[in-house]
């Protein structure tokens, strides 16, 4: 009986030749084993195509690899294009693949430290007419044209920019950046494609009072994770090892430097320290530590000093150490910071109308106007959002809730305007956290808004904005109430309906939630979602264990219902 399933399946001539096949694949995997063949991975028409060129690299391997899954690349009659732009001819047996380094240097008559951009991993348009270059970053294509073998024309997405190095203001001096032909806003990349020549003479030298770039490898920072269980953790990584590509974009006339999201923080930091530039280090580190569980510096590695001279210096005067107080310095950096706090006693009208004035400051600057401005009905709703009894406000579709009222919601919240939190305190104790819950589609867009206008408020008071509300599982992550020489004042986490609905039932979280629940607040957009039964409130309110009075119930599922 146990050999009868082997007996049937030898009289299968189907089974036979299966297993015949298996033989020779397995022969061939062992001669492939012992003849390597190099090839490259593109992906082009949604699908993988290997591509055996003349010469292998396998750094073009990893980067073509890498850039054909992140650009939609098409293959038409043999010839790999891009956007209509022929890049490579796959039609010979072994087609020769080149990537192709350039040089672009400032276009302005202002001269700083750094001589020229090189930029490696670059693509030669296939045009004998003219001579082109196809550059990927951030999600953004740089095409460059030698004119007359003498000069470049550059476009980002068919915008015509060019290489330009300016003087923003005295924290943002002297970046290489690119300029917009027709308006003065300008772009700033950075990718590690992107190599920065820096004068290394003088006070540029790599070894100059210890400024090196690699300072970059000893800064650690505490990162969340989800691990395979579906738990989150916490590990500590070199920011070196969390570097991506990134675009950020300053207007004019403000140069306000706004960003998205975390990542772009560190990449701007990495490309302060390439540009030897401690002034722009000094501003983004004040950025970053508002937005991160915690970061380390390693000065001294097996006794070796590795956090040294300027960098060291401009460190200690972030961290606001005995040693690193500078009345200079506070002098050029609290101008890049809205001063909320001198509005403490205004009245919550004009206080609305302070916040809408700066909020103007960091929009697109077109034909001598900015171009968002706040309407009277989104200052109405606002107030109403802030002073209203009810909890629940209805709002039309592209009112701006987003964009505009929430941004000025959370920055209301991290000022110390009197009438403004006695009427956030909601009859209680007064609210020094403030939870943003939006629909899961929504918290990508959300976290930007926040990220966008509200690290830069309060030269050196001490708050944090988290874009998880797992971070509250850290030990470094406190509140006040419960620990009275915690530095950080208020917080601000950006999280989903899910996410938050996860975060209450873990046990950390609510044994250091629960003592201090008085002083949240919870904002919840999209709330009509919130409801659903499927959602957290009706979870909550209708669980066996609930302690809800039955009147509170009943006016739950009112609502629900409506």
């Amino acid at each position: 009986p146990d050999f009868k399933l082997i007996r049937v399946l030898n009289s299968d001539p189907d089974y036979q030749s299966y297993v015949l096949l298996v033989k020779i694949y397995m022969s061939l995997c062992n001669i492939n084993k012992s003849v390597e063949v190099d090839y490259y991975k593109v992906q082009c028409n949604g699908e993988y195509r290997i591509i055996i060129p003349q010469n292998f690299s396998k750094t073009t391997s990893d980067y073509l690899e890498e850039v054909s899954k992140q650009y939609t690349f098409s293959e038409r009659d043999g010839i790999m294009k891009y956007d209509d732009l022929p890049i490579f001819d796959l039609r010979p047996h072994q087609p020769e693949i080149n990537m192709y380094r350039v040089r672009l240097d400032s276009a302005s008559d202002v001269y700083s430290m750094v001589k020229y951009i090189e930029i490696k991993n670059v693509f030669q348009v296939m045009d004998d007419s003219k001579e082109q270059y196809l550059i990927f970053v951030a999600d953004n294509a740089l095409l460059v044209e030698v004119v007359d073998g003498t000069r470049m024309n550059l476009r980002v997405n068919n915008i015509s920019v060019e290489v330009a190095t300016i003087f923003f203001n005295d924290a943002i001096s002297f970046v290489p950046c690119f300029k917009y032909t027709d308006s003065e806003d300008v772009v700033m990349f950075t990718s590690r494609n992107f190599h920065f020549h820096v004068d290394n003479g003088g006070q540029f030298a790599t070894d100059y009072y210890g400024m090196r770039h690699e300072l970059i490898e000893s800064i650690f920072s505490i990162e969340s994770y989800v691990d395979l269980n579906d738990d989150h953790q916490f590990k500590e990584s070199k920011l070196s090892a969390l570097l991506t590509e990134s675009k950020t974009v300053l207007y004019f006339p403000d140069y306000l430097l706004q960003v998205p999201n975390r990542e772009q923080l560190i990449n701007l930091m990495d490309l302060a320290l390439r540009l030897r530039n401690v002034p722009f280090f000094i501003l983004v580190l004040f950025y970053l530590r508002r937005s991160s569980i915690h970061l380390r510096f390693e000065e001294y590695e097996n006794k070796v000093q590795k956090i040294s001279g300027p960098w060291k210096e401009a460190i200690l005067y972030v961290l606001k150490s005995k040693d690193g107080d500078n009345a200079h310095y506070d002098s050029i950096f609290e101008k890049q910071f809205f001063d909320l706090n001198q509005h403490r006693h205004l009245p919550l009208g004009d206080f609305i109308e302070a916040l809408c004035d700066n909020f103007t400051r960091y929009q697109r600057f077109i034909d001598g106007h900015y171009q968002i401005i706040p309407t009277a009905k989104q200052k109405a709703f606002l107030k109403r959002l802030i002073c209203a009894e009810e909890c629940f406000h209805f709002s039309e579709v592209g009112s701006g809730k987003t964009k505009v009222i929430l941004p000025l919601l959370c920055q209301a919240f991290l000022s110390n305007n009197a009438e403004a939190h006695k009427h956030l305190a909601r009859g209680g104790r007064l609210k020094d956290t403030l939870i943003v819950l939006v629909p899961e589609h929504l918290v990508t867009d959300a976290r930007t808004q926040v990220y966008r206008y509200c690290l830069n408020l309060n030269f050196r008071e001490e708050y944090r904005v988290y874009d998880d509300i797992f971070a509250l599982k850290h030990r470094n992550v406190q509140f006040r109430s419960m620990h009275r020489d915690y530095i950080v004042k208020k917080q601000i986490y950006v999280t989903s309906f899910n996410q938050f609905k996860k975060a209450l039932t873990d046990q950390d979280i609510c044994r250091k939630v629960y003592p201090h629940r008085e002083h949240i607040l919870v904002v919840a957009d999209e709330v009509d979602d919130f409801l659903d039964r499927n959602k957290l409130v009706f979870n909550i309110c209708t669980n066996k264990s609930n302690a809800f009075e039955r009147s509170t119930l009943d006016l739950f599922f009112e609502v629900s219902r409506a």
